[in-house]
């Protein structure tokens, strides 16, 4: 595999060696500036085109911007641009230090680049070193992760396994996660935690005290249930928390049911930390939707309101997150809602 290191090269020599260190410490083959030669096009040219060539890009941000070639668009930048443009995998390291003014800049752009699988700050060469060596072991690990259409097969198998599901018309959410690599002996390690479950439920949201919980066996998994919500998990580590999406609106229309967004997103975000935002794939679900709209409840409902009357009953949104960090949580959960919410419209 060959990796492109970019970074401002003057007074960063020590931490491009770590880096360079790192990458063949795993067999791969670093790719770097020091090592373009003579050609007979620009140095500049030359990187770009070895961005293009290379199976992945790291980033490393210290304290400076680097040369400009370009008014006002360093060398690294510029490589990084490139990399995005051709959707290669990004693996990102930003020193904790200050940064100069253009710096500080550029480090805002990358950090809100969210399609990288791996986003890490270091301090000196050695803790950089370790980084990079984490953040390739994850890069070919997500190589190795079941396909999506695996994944979906495996929900489906567990969805036959639902047995505790509402009757009711309110929409409902269904957040799932399967842990890369796959889990063993999930089922009886999650049966003498239902106690502490239930706690983290109670503390995130998800579930009220004063319901008490149930347990729910099967030959294929463990849970509880706690009043409106479920939780189940299956030998393999694959889990399902089941829950009203639905806000509670007064003077709500009968039939009407409104998911806010906002509340729907800390539902979501808590779900991942009871999976403790581990690396793997993250399925959200939304179900019962004929009578529902995914937008914020008026604060006074209006004496009418136009029904919704959806032909598609439940919406989704599947993603591999290796690994799964809060920041690139969040920004997905708030896409996906919005995708959702756009799929009952058009």
């Amino acid at each position: 595999m060959k990796v492109f290191i970019s970074s401002v090269v003057r007074g960063f020599e020590q931490f491009r060696a770590a880096a360079k260190d790192a990458v063949e410490a795993l067999d791969m083959k670093p790719i770097m500036s020091e090592h373009f030669g003579a050609r007979t096009y620009s140095s500049e040219h030359a990187c770009l085109t070895e961005v293009d060539q290379c199976d992945l890009f790291v980033l490393i941000l210290g304290a400076n911007y680097g040369y400009e070639p370009q008014p006002s668009l360093s060398v690294t930048q510029q490589e990084f641009r490139q990399a995005v443009s051709r959707r290669k995998p990004i693996l990102v390291f930003i020193q904790q230090t200050e940064f100069d003014e253009k710096q500080a800049v550029f480090v805002s752009e990358v950090s809100d680049y969210k399609l990288g699988f791996f986003r890490a700050s270091f301090s000196g060469p050695q803790e950089l070193l370790t980084a990079i060596i984490q953040g390739l072991t994850r890069m070919e690990k997500s190589k190795s992760s079941v396909p999506e259409k695996e994944f979906l097969e495996r929900l489906n198998g567990a969805s036959n396994s639902r047995a505790y599901g509402s009757h009711s018309y309110a929409p409902r959410f269904e957040f799932a996660f399967l842990p890369q690599p796959i889990e063993s002996h999930a089922v009886h390690e999650a049966s003498q935690r239902r106690d502490e479950i239930f706690q983290k439920f109670h503390n995130l949201g998800l579930a009220k005290f004063k319901q008490g919980y149930e347990d729910l066996d099967d030959k294929s998994f463990t849970g509880l249930k706690s009043g409106d919500t479920t939780w189940r998990v299956f030998d393999d580590g694959l889990l399902f928390i089941e829950a009203d999406a639905s806000a509670p609106v007064e003077g709500r229309p009968a039939g009407l049911y409104f998911v806010s967004p906002t509340h729907f997103s800390k539902l979501l975000l808590s779900c991942f930390q009871v999976a403790a935002f581990g690396s793997g794939w993250y399925r959200i679900t939304l179900r019962n939707l004929e009578m529902a709209k995914i937008e914020e409840p008026p604060a006074t409902m209006p004496t009418s309101y136009s029904m919704p009357m959806h032909r598609d009953k439940a919406v989704s949104e599947s993603r591999l997150f290796i690994p799964a960090t809060p920041a690139m949580a969040e920004q997905w959960v708030q896409d996906s809602i919005t995708r959702m919410a756009r799929s009952l419209t058009y």
